[in-house]
């Protein structure tokens, strides 16, 4: 089984677009280990890069809302890759491609505002299309969600989930 989980923050923000076979988008990940030097007794920390691609949503959702320094879950599979460098040598390496990711943290020091502002053109672009029949992936729950992460950022996690229990208790009241 080809399977990787990593827990990690952006070390650039996402580049891609539109290729042959839709959009992508690719961005490096560092992933952190600590552990305690048997003979100094001083905590160690090693960082790992991994370099990840997306696809298609995913991809979209990526270059929409992570910048450097977001902290993310992804799951995926790890793939060889190969190409000529600016020399002429064929180079190898890996690359995760990653079929679920989850936003955890934006990045610290971002504005809020402007993130939020960038949600809320892709959203209304997402809401365009599915309007207009041109996209059918794309649920009422995938935008609502989409919405929340765009609050949540906006607003705060704890202030974002009591807006979200005041709208549900007063639908329940109404």
């Amino acid at each position: 089984m080809n399977r990787t989980q990593l827990i990690g923050r952006l070390g650039r923000d996402p580049e891609g677009g539109q290729g042959p076979k839709g959009v992508y988008a690719n961005f490096s990940l560092a992933t952190n280990e600590y552990w305690t030097d048997r003979a100094s007794r001083e905590l160690v920390e090693h960082t790992e890069w991994h370099q990840l691609v997306c696809y298609d949503r995913t991809a979209e959702i990526a270059l929409e809302f992570l910048t450097k320094g977001s902290e993310i879950y992804v799951e995926g599979r790890q793939r060889s890759t190969r190409w000529t460098d600016k020399d002429g040598k064929e180079q190898r390496g890996f690359e995760i491609r990653v079929d679920e990711m989850k936003m955890l943290r934006r990045a610290p020091k971002a504005d809020p505002v402007v993130a939020a502002a960038r949600g809320m053109a892709s959203i209304e672009t997402l809401m365009k299309d599915v309007a207009a029949g041109v996209r059918s992936d794309v649920s009422l729950a995938d935008l609502a969600g989409m919405l929340n992460v765009v609050r949540t950022n906006l607003v705060g996690e704890d202030q974002a989930k009591g807006a979200a229990d005041d709208t549900v208790a007063q639908r329940v009241a109404a």
